[in-house]
């Protein structure tokens, strides 16, 4: 689907409430007349795509999409900070992912790591020094930090033992905390541990388990999914451990990507025939179809200039 396309089924949308079923779109009509026009409260962002063939990263921007410049074949797990994406990339071995940094227009592109072992995962922080990522280059995969240009790697100590798998870590947007994943109580939770890698704190319990992390926007709240059938984004409050549903009834959803306003989700999270929505605030019953097409289209993140 081109981006012309997309953005005709989302003006038509916003504008026809009647009785057309736009399904594709998603927007609520009819009782719901004080729904704002969804259109511009989305951000722009980045995201994967396999509409070309293999994995690429595409930017959105009001309606229209745009291959991020530069990208290839076997680019994923994008995340924006500082005016910078990092990404993970196959493009040098499909057996050997690496992380990459670029402006957020493309330029100044820069491979990070050189190491025959898996690095992925990455997360940049809001300062643009310093990215954090999955590796198992000790052995069990682990969280590492290194400097934006990929000088001093080191493996943090997150407060497990070093047989502990441990990934899928995320900077705060205050960059004094890192999120991460960990099975370390037997199911995998969502912990903080500070951007030195000590003080763990355990955010999640839920029974089933805590994936997709991500950061609420003020850094008081944390987004996952749990592990049973993947319909609620839970909301929890890290200072009372409050765990509230922001939105249910989705289908197999993850990554959630959040804004003050909205949470870009993707449906199919787990599967082929992945697609971004975009939930309007806790308890939207109608997403907006962001990105619905033929192709695969996940790993939403907000860009930051």
């Amino acid at each position: 689907m081109t981006s012309r396309m997309i953005f005709r089924i989302l003006f038509r949308a916003l504008s026809l409430c009647g009785s057309l079923a736009l399904v594709a779109a998603a927007v609520s009509c009819g009782s719901d007349a004080t729904r704002p026009n969804p259109l511009p409260q989305l951000p722009d962002f980045i995201y994967v795509s396999n509409a070309a063939g293999g994995t690429q990263l595409y930017t959105w921007h009001a309606g229209a999409t745009t291959l991020f410049p530069g990208s290839v074949a076997g680019d994923a797990e994008p995340q924006s900070a500082a005016g910078k994406i990092v990404f993970t990339s196959y493009r040098i071995s499909a057996a050997n992912p690496e992380i990459f940094i670029a402006n957020l227009d493309g330029s100044n592109s820069l491979r990070l790591t050189t190491d025959t072992h898996t690095d992925h995962q990455p997360s940049i922080s809001p300062n643009g020094a310093t990215v954090v990522w999955a590796s198992t280059r000790s052995g069990t995969t682990r969280i590492w930090s290194m400097g934006a240009d990929g000088s001093s790697p080191i493996a943090l100590n997150t407060g497990s033992a070093p047989s502990i798998p441990e990934s899928a870590p995320r900077f705060s947007p205050s960059g004094d905390r890192i999120l991460f994943s960990s099975p370390r109580t037997n199911t995998t939770q969502i912990w903080i541990v500070n951007a030195a890698g000590d003080n763990p704190l355990q955010v999640t319990h839920d029974v089933n388990g805590a994936f997709f992390g991500s950061w609420s926007p003020d850094g008081n709240s944390i987004y996952f999914v749990d592990g049973v059938d993947r319909t609620v984004i839970h909301k929890v409050d890290i200072a009372s451990g409050t765990d509230s549903a922001y939105v249910t009834g989705g289908t197999d959803v993850g990554d959630p990507a959040c804004t003050a306003a909205l949470c870009l989700v993707v449906k199919n999270a787990t599967h082929v025939g992945r697609d971004i929505y975009a939930y309007i605030g806790a308890g939207d019953a109608a997403p907006m179809a962001v990105l619905n097409s033929s192709a695969d289209e996940y790993e939403p993140a907000v860009l930051h200039p």
